[in-house]
């Protein structure tokens, strides 16, 4: 629980490419009911009006400290976050990427958490929307499954959005700060969420959904598909001996991620989507629908496969 009735909230955004986007962001901020926070705005790199935006936030809230830091080069999120992280003073850390909104209630409702119960890591389930502001029809965040699994749960797959997520810096301080390592960037934050498992740290979910997700920014990681299913798996294998989650979870969500990789590539680059598939059986030899798909590719080459159906 934290120490003092109103702690300071250190909310970081990571910004690139992001002047088209951040006011909308820099907006839902001005609309929370929780007025004790700080801001700290890291530019990675890129040129545009960043700063402007940033600075005209600052004139219209006088009475919180806003910061704005720039990296002279490009260098990646996890670098970027990691960069708030250090230049933040507050008792709390909020993550908020320059692209997506919280509702007025998000740091309200973290506050109240983590003054009522032992937590760590607050977050929320997260809603998509898409860049006409249309709210799309699925919610990122875990299943009753997932939350009554946890933490093996986390290992399977990343339900926790880094927008939704308001982290204890006394916790922080114990954790470390997000892996910059180029094998994981696009999973760095689903390495965190691993890492803050490992070490036992309390996780609290709010079912309600608090953060609204941009869904159809061109530079989102959603749109690299095999690039994020290859990181995954790095971030996987990463905590392959960690005692924190059973054995048999481990290698089916190292088999499953190559399960997908080899779907992915069914069509376009046949051969390696057997590769694929063939370390996903050795990641689960059990599982029959991997090894069954596998010997499908081997008999029946797509364009064949097709042709027979047709036929």
């Amino acid at each position: 629980m934290i120490s003092t009735h109103q702690p300071l909230v250190s909310i970081i955004i990571p910004c690139y490419k992001a002047e088209k986007e951040l006011p909308q962001a820099l907006e839902s901020i001005s609309q929370q009911i929780y007025t004790h926070w700080e801001l700290v705005a890291v530019n990675d790199g890129w040129p545009d009006g960043t700063q402007a935006i940033i600075e005209n936030f600052r004139k219209n809230h006088p009475n919180n400290k806003i910061t704005y830091i720039k990296h002279p080069e490009n260098r990646g999120l996890g670098a970027t976050r990691n960069t708030g992280i250090q230049n933040s003073r507050g008792e709390l850390v909020a993550f908020l990427d320059h692209d997506d909104l919280w509702e007025p209630k998000h740091l309200n409702n973290s506050i109240a958490v983590f003054r009522n119960q032992p937590c760590d890591i607050f977050y929320s389930s997260v809603i998509a929307f898409d860049s006409q502001g249309k709210t799309k029809d699925w919610i990122w965040g875990p299943t009753k499954e997932d939350l009554s699994q946890f933490p093996n749960s986390i290992f399977e797959r990343n339900f926790i959005q880094p927008s939704a997520v308001v982290i204890s810096k006394t916790f922080l301080d114990r954790l470390g700060m997000m892996d910059t390592d180029p094998g994981v960037h696009f999973c760095e934050d689903h390495d965190f969420w691993i890492r803050a498992a490992n070490i036992r740290g309390k996780f609290v979910h709010s079912s309600e959904v608090t953060v609204r997700y941009r869904n159809s920014n061109p530079n989102a990681a959603t749109s690299k598909i095999p690039m994020m299913l290859k990181h995954d798996l790095a971030v996987q294998k990463k905590h392959l001996y960690s005692d924190c989650f059973s054995t048999s979870v481990k290698c089916t969500a190292i088999a499953n991620n190559y399960r997908r990789l080899g779907n992915y590539f069914w069509e376009s680059r046949h051969i390696l989507s057997l590769f694929y598939l063939g370390q996903s059986i050795y990641w689960q030899p059990k599982n029959t629908k991997n090894l069954k798909q596998f010997l499908k590719g081997l008999i029946y080459w797509p364009s064949t496969y097709k042709k027979l159906r047709r036929a």
